[in-house]
């Protein structure tokens, strides 16, 4: 199983206090591999304590000296200057992956971020962009899935993961362009909140997923710390192991070859681990 966490830190020397507090979330749910994904808000939000650098380092660092647990994907604003910089540099810390946050109010199709993708191909290395509406004072305008279509078709060698699949807003949307363009996966985190209220609909939404692209195109993720409020990481890993049964109930069928898949096989490739 490989899933996607969050890292926040405060302070820095809470650091590993707070990867020991993933790690025990990981191992009651059967993870064995978290994403650290770090959103970089600075020119929306205003800056941190620490520079961009300095933030990358911080999941770079703690995948190096922990790899069996953790993978870092390098967060950064493609409008900043030093934007390929340091994402090259994250690379060569050893960062798998590219995380872009739109909410802090640009579009993935922004010429901007071309230099950021065409580094990601050249690489082999997958792009994480967030979907979905989003909380002031961030905002939801460029967080479309549309925005990832100029990209997905420019760069068919790069992968792009769509997190959030689009959320309940642009489900459909994120779903019909993975029909027309293959380099597209969709990641389901933030749905925990759609099987609380009807499951059935969440079996539907994993469904019309088969039926429209294969589930070898979805990767699972958690979007935890945050979300463990919501629901905790074991109980959502718990409802993916089940769905063989869960959408028997309803008619549809998911195998349990479907469920490694989805449940780090998918994940693994694209990352390039064992």
């Amino acid at each position: 199983v490989a899933g996607l966490h969050g890292l926040s830190v405060e302070p820095a020397g809470d650091l590993e206090t707070r990867a020991a507090e993933i790690r025990a979330e990981m191992a009651a749910a059967g993870v064995d591999r978290s994403c650290l994904l770090l959103g970089d808000y600075g020119l929306r939000l205003g800056e941190g304590d620490r520079t961009i650098e300095e933030e990358n380092r911080l999941a770079t660092d703690l995948a190096e000296a922990d790899p069996e647990h953790f993978v870092a994907f390098c967060g950064v604003d493609p409008r900043r200057p030093r934007a390929v910089e340091v994402f090259r540099a994250a690379l060569e810390a050893g960062a798998r992956g590219l995380k872009l946050h739109p909410g802090s109010g640009y579009s993935p199709a922004d010429p901007v971020c071309r230099p950021l993708y065409a580094l990601a191909g050249e690489r082999g290395v997958p792009v994480a962009v967030h979907t979905g509406p989003i909380a002031g004072p961030l905002v939801s305008t460029y967080a479309s899935p549309l925005h990832l279509d100029e990209p997905a078709a420019d760069f068919p060698d790069v992968a792009f993961v769509l997190l959030h699949a689009g959320q309940r807003a642009w489900f459909d949307l994120a779903l019909d362009m993975a029909r027309w363009k293959p380099n597209l996966y969709l990641e389901l985190s933030l749905s925990q909140s759609l099987l609380i209220e009807d499951e059935a609909r969440f079996v539907d939404r994993i469904a019309r997923i088969k039926a429209g692209i294969g589930l070898d195109r979805v990767v699972f993720g958690s979007d935890c710390p945050g979300v463990s409020a919501v629901m905790a990481l074991h109980t959502w890993v718990d409802a993916f192991r089940e769905l063989p049964t869960t959408a028997a109930k309803y008619g549809s069928e998911v195998t349990d070859e479907e469920v490694q898949r989805m449940l780090g096989g998918t994940a693994a490739t694209l990352l390039g681990l064992r």
